[in-house]
């Protein structure tokens, strides 16, 4: 499921990139020739107009960026989200509230206004938000209460706050069908009345839906009930766990995290704790919790880290596999490989990327140990499974695999986003590698100032680690799939094929 995120921005580093990149790009200046663009029949055309509205600015190029909301190609409507997003003029929020917005009639018009909504420098209506909360769609229920939360944040919410709005966030939580919702509307009551929904936070502990006790985690709750959710069930309540207790950063914090090292079964979660006691401390050492537990025993109660330092990275000794260089540290693992035109292009020794990427494969898949678990989504305009879900890496399944991808000759534009929706069914699976230009040719999501926030509401919900191979140099893209790695706990690598 697609929920927006409230925090979608981009570092003002790659914002600055993406400013000097448009500097740099010879795009129509006037008004008029932009309009007339903007009709194109192209998509790519369409798109480029979005660009240079942007990069001309005022509020008639912006209201023609508002337009183009409804554009039907995911390439050109969120390139426009990204830039409305970062509005400032009143008339122009004022469209956005209404029927160019979220008063559409269109869907995805009423979702990318939310969106946008969300990060605007400037007062939103939050009275006519929670009208989105009467959708049948949980999507367009979190879009409008994470734009509540994040406006509400920022002191730039209007509206009836302790009245209206308060009590349709309130009714959200307490009688909403589904936990993704009820999760969104727990984070804004927080913030709406952070002095009023202690009982709120805790009693959402105890509460059957995961994305329920994942949100109540994140919102303050005692450290001793962080250290009670380590023995949860669910995957991605024990992640949201670990990472409130690193963000606690206190003696007794730590102490859990490497007790908790010593009895954790996941492999990736195993990685998830050594990494944030090696951001801690400083120190090196690997998924052997001795070393672990008895620095942790050694710190005075009121020791503080110093500073964050970097991790360090999978020796090979820890290591199942690798694929083009990325260890593999998981044993219920998918492989996004996106197999858009640029995957087909032959380099300088007359081979393919995907003919390269075939040996690497096979090397990898052919290294992992029989209690992996793995499957393989190669994606052009749609995804294309190999099974349904992760099936054990026996010598026979992995000589099926390879057999079935190395066959495959498929080509087209790249929609990372239904693809990654897909592996994210599979309840099994705790890391999606993502092999490709890190640039999507297709789909609905595009823009790499918005990919970060968005795959970091969905990996949150199952607790998914995203890694990624990038075979380019943009730095953008670079930025872009740092990004998710830091916010879903996987890694970004740059690879030569």
């Amino acid at each position: 499921m697609f929920v927006p995120d409230a925090s979608m921005s981009m570092s003002q580093p790659v914002l600055a990139l993406v400013c000097a990149f448009l500097a740099l790009t010879p795009l129509p200046s006037d008004l008029e020739s932009l309009t007339r663009q903007l009709g194109d029949a192209k998509k790519w055309e369409r798109r480029e107009a979005v660009e240079g509205l942007a990069k001309l600015g005022g509020e008639e190029a912006m209201t023609l960026l508002i337009g183009a909301l409804r554009d039907p190609a995911g390439e050109v409507a969120d390139t426009a989200e990204w830039y409305v997003g970062q509005v400032s003029s009143p008339t122009l929020i004022e469209l956005l509230h209404g029927k160019q917005g979220l008063r559409s009639k269109d869907d995805w018009v009423r979702l990318r206004a939310a969106g946008a909504l969300a990060r605007v420098e400037g007062t939103v209506d939050g009275e006519i938000l929670i009208r989105l909360l009467s959708e049948k769609e949980p999507e367009w229920k979190c879009a409008a209460l994470h734009a509540i939360e994040r406006q509400a944040a920022a002191d730039q919410l209007s509206g009836d706050r302790e009245g209206k709005i308060r009590t349709a966030v309130e009714k959200a939580f307490k009688r909403g069908r589904d936990g993704q919702t009820r999760a969104a509307a727990l984070r804004a009551l927080v913030v709406l009345d952070p002095n009023g929904t202690e009982q709120d936070v805790l009693a959402a502990l105890d509460e059957d839906a995961d994305p329920l006790r994942i949100a109540a985690l994140g919102l303050g709750v005692p450290e001793e009930r962080l250290v009670t959710s380590l023995g949860d069930e669910s995957l991605a309540v024990r992640v949201a766990a670990i990472n409130g207790l690193a963000a606690a950063e206190s003696a007794s914090a730590a102490r859990a995290l490497a007790a908790h090292l010593e009895v954790e079964e996941n492999l990736r979660l195993q990685w998830r704790i050594v990494e944030r006691l090696q951001a801690l401390s400083g120190l090196a050492h690997r998924r052997d919790a001795r070393p672990w537990k008895a620095w942790s025993e050694d710190l005075d109660e009121d020791w503080q880290p110093e500073k964050r330092k970097d991790t360090a990275s999978a020796s090979s000794d820890d290591q199942s596999a690798a694929f083009v260089g990325l260890p593999i540290l998981s044993e219920r693992v998918t492989f996004l490989i996106d197999m858009s035109g640029s995957m087909w292009k032959p380099g300088a020794d007359g081979r393919s990327r995907k003919e390269v990427v075939d040996v690497q494969l096979r090397q990898c898949l052919e290294k992992l140990p029989e209690s992996t678990h793995f499957n393989l989504i190669p994606y052009t305009a749609d995804p294309i499974p190999w099974k349904k879900g992760l099936q054990p890496a026996s010598k026979r399944n992995t000589a099926k695999a390879l057999d079935w991808f190395e066959s495959r000759k498929d080509s087209g534009t790249g929609d990372f986003w239904d693809a990654f929706q897909l592996a994210l069914e599979d309840p099994a699976v705790d890391t999606l590698i993502m092999l490709g230009d890190g640039a999507p040719s297709g789909g609905v999501r595009f823009h790499f100032g918005l990919l970060p926030g968005l795959i970091e509401r969905e990996a949150r919900a199952r607790g998914v680690a995203v890694d990624s191979i990038l075979v380019t140099n943009l730095r953008m893209a670079k930025d872009c799939w740092a990004a998710v790695g830091e916010r879903t706990g996987g890694r970004m690598v740059t690879a030569e094929l």
